[in-house]
């Protein structure tokens, strides 16, 4: 696991619940995240994550902004304006049969002035029984804790990877 970590603002809980359900019983699945934004993830694309050296992914819902709430492993990621032919319709297929909420990759966000170019290949969802304040996560950037002040959805950020001994105090 490396040392960075992605926090991700304020994902549709329906969407985090289509992918706990198929992996509570299958953890190794890879599922799909698809964050609405036209910027690429530049670590992730710089560096992409794999299954032998996955990120850890930390995420807010979108109705309650400043609290981490969901954690997985980014095992992959994709430039969804690179997919096409067989891969992309092997995509569309998965994401169609598991993740009933989604309708498989989509291109744009609320309108066609909005792409979106994120697709995120994750396994190992946990929703925490202890959900706590983005405020404990600090940025990589600045070496200061995470922003409270959540007021719309959207967007990521890098942090320092809490560790799996840190996290297990709230599984």
């Amino acid at each position: 696991m490396r040392d960075e970590a992605l926090f991700l603002n304020g994902v549709w809980e329906s969407v985090l619940q289509d992918i706990l359900a198929i992996q509570a019983h299958l953890p190794e699945q890879i599922m799909y995240l698809q964050p609405y934004s036209g910027g690429r993830i530049v670590h992730l694309a710089e560096d992409p994550p794999t299954v032998d050296d996955p990120v850890r992914l930390l995420m807010s819902v979108t109705d309650d902004l400043p609290t981490v709430r969901y954690v997985c492993e980014i095992v992959g990621w994709d430039d969804k304006r690179q997919l096409r032919g067989k891969k992309l319709t092997l995509l569309n297929r998965i994401i169609y049969a598991f993740q009933w909420t989604e309708e498989g990759v989509y291109g744009y966000g609320y309108d066609e002035e909005h792409p979106c170019v994120n697709l995120l290949y994750v396994r190992r969802m946990k929703k925490l029984t202890k959900p706590f304040s983005v405020g404990e996560l600090i940025v990589t950037s600045s070496g200061e804790p995470h922003s409270t002040d959540r007021s719309t959805a959207g967007g990521w950020s890098y942090v320092v990877n809490p560790g799996d001994a840190w996290l297990d105090e709230y599984m």
